[in-house]
């Protein structure tokens, strides 16, 4: 008799019907209709739709602390007088890690088991992801200005460096060097950051034409939109991540699709932000490898995957007037798929081979009946709520809504007594004026 090391039963998987999945060593062994054999756990789904985990492919989870802070503002106004203070007077490893098992915490409950992730302390973020069981590509974010982590770009890429050394040859994180945006960083720096990637072979992962304001910005000190200034400076290949990329020429356009480069798109911080629409359909059309983030909570600010996947198909709709611009499949594609294969994992499909990062939709809610398109259904009807079970690679780390690998309510008492003293700090900054 076979022997498989997680076992579900009669799942909904959207094509196959009802079927049994084997999984054994991580991976997707066997999908049947039935499968007899002995397992060390068993899960008796009973129809609930099985399709694969979302991958968070940019965040800042540590600023779950700072979600609802600064609401209606522009970007840079909302980073220079909101965002970068706050991190002064309150970053460090406590904050960091108090932030980052609030948000993993809700990662997991939303059904993410891969995300992309740039802050500060990142050795505290990876702690977490560890104990939690959740995969991650953690890299400290590098600057020309200083912090409380570094006080020259030599010093960031320093510290990126040691960081990524440590890191190396873990089994579910891994490190990337995150050069801020090319706003924050110099050519210099930014030549630097691509120099240790390839001597380390990590990907690199920056914001990259976010804004109208940063594009200006960026021809009026080199001469050139941010992209072509990337280009310019050989920073581009298939190891790079562009978080949002929401103002690119034609030009700009082929020069990622000919390197390679990859795009981190998040609709609903760009939205909030009113940092504008990328243009993702014609990204699709031209063979542009797009990938979906919800950037930080705090200018989200949720993590929340299944609502961006939403918001990412009817945006487009909407603002292309073409109820076709991105449809169901390809939307849930760009959230799991596209996310997973963008750093090189074979993983986001149902398929026999493919890790096991899966996650389990509870269709018995009115808003969930009757069922005609599974695929649909889980992108126009669906709540992150409903997500039952959350498996990555092959481990279960929720069942039944229940979080088996971090204690949900220690992680909300933390988030608690923080909140408590960024919002006595706040009441002093207004006291003062």
């Amino acid at each position: 008799m076979e022997r498989f090391d997680l076992l579900i039963k009669e799942a909904l998987l959207p094509g196959r019907g009802i079927v049994d999945i084997g999984i054994k060593e991580g991976k997707i062994h066997k999908i049947a209709p039935k499968i007899e054999a002995q397992a060390k756990e068993t899960v008796f789904v009973k129809g609930k739709i099985l399709m694969p985990s979302f991958a968070n492919m940019h965040t800042h989870v540590p600023m779950s602390l700072l979600r609802g802070i600064g609401a209606d503002l522009p970007l840079m106004e909302w980073l220079q007088k909101v965002i970068w203070p706050l991190e002064g007077e309150f970053v460090s490893p406590e904050f960091v890690r108090a932030g980052t098992l609030l948000g993993v915490a809700e990662m997991i409950k939303s059904g993410t088991t891969l995300f992309m992730d740039m802050y500060f302390f990142e050795e505290e973020v990876g702690e977490v992801c560890k104990n939690a069981g959740i995969r991650a590509g953690l890299g400290f974010g590098i600057l020309d200005f200083p912090t409380k982590v570094a006080k020259t770009p030599e010093e960031y890429l320093k510290r990126a460096k040691e960081f990524a050394l440590n890191l190396k040859g873990e089994e579910l994180i891994f490190p990337v060097l995150c050069p801020h945006a090319p706003y924050t960083c110099s050519p210099d720096t930014l030549k630097k950051a691509k120099e240790l990637s390839e001597e380390l072979d990590l990907f690199l992962h920056i914001h990259v034409a976010e804004t109208k304001g940063e594009v200006e910005k960026i021809k009026e000190e080199y001469g050139q939109t941010p992209v072509l200034h990337l280009e310019n400076i050989g920073f581009l290949s298939e190891k790079v991540l562009c978080a949002h990329m929401v103002w690119l020429s034609e030009e700009e356009m082929d020069i990622v699709k000919d390197r390679k480069v990859k795009v981190a798109h998040c609709p609903e911080s760009n939205l909030k932000l009113a940092s504008g629409i990328a243009p993702v359909p014609e990204y699709l059309r031209r063979g542009i490898h797009v990938c979906l983030g919800t950037d930080g909570s705090a200018s989200n600010d949720n993590l929340d995957m299944l609502e961006e996947t939403a918001t990412m198909a009817k945006l487009h709709k909407g603002n292309n007037l073409d109820a076709k611009a991105i449809d169901a499949p390809t939307a849930l594609k760009v959230a799991t798929e596209k996310g997973f294969s963008a750093v090189g994992i074979k993983a986001g499909k149902v398929e026999e081979g493919y890790e096991a990062d899966l996650l389990l939709i509870d269709t018995d809610k009115p808003h969930l009946q009757p069922l005609y398109d599974p695929v649909a259904q889980v992108v126009y009807c669906a709540k992150s709520s409903d997500i039952d079970t959350v498996i990555c690679r092959g481990k279960v780390l929720m069942e039944k809504g229940e979080l088996k690998t971090i204690d949900e309510e220690e992680v909300l008492h933390e988030a608690k007594k923080w909140g408590e003293k960024i919002r006595a700090f706040l009441d002093r900054q207004q006291t003062l004026g």
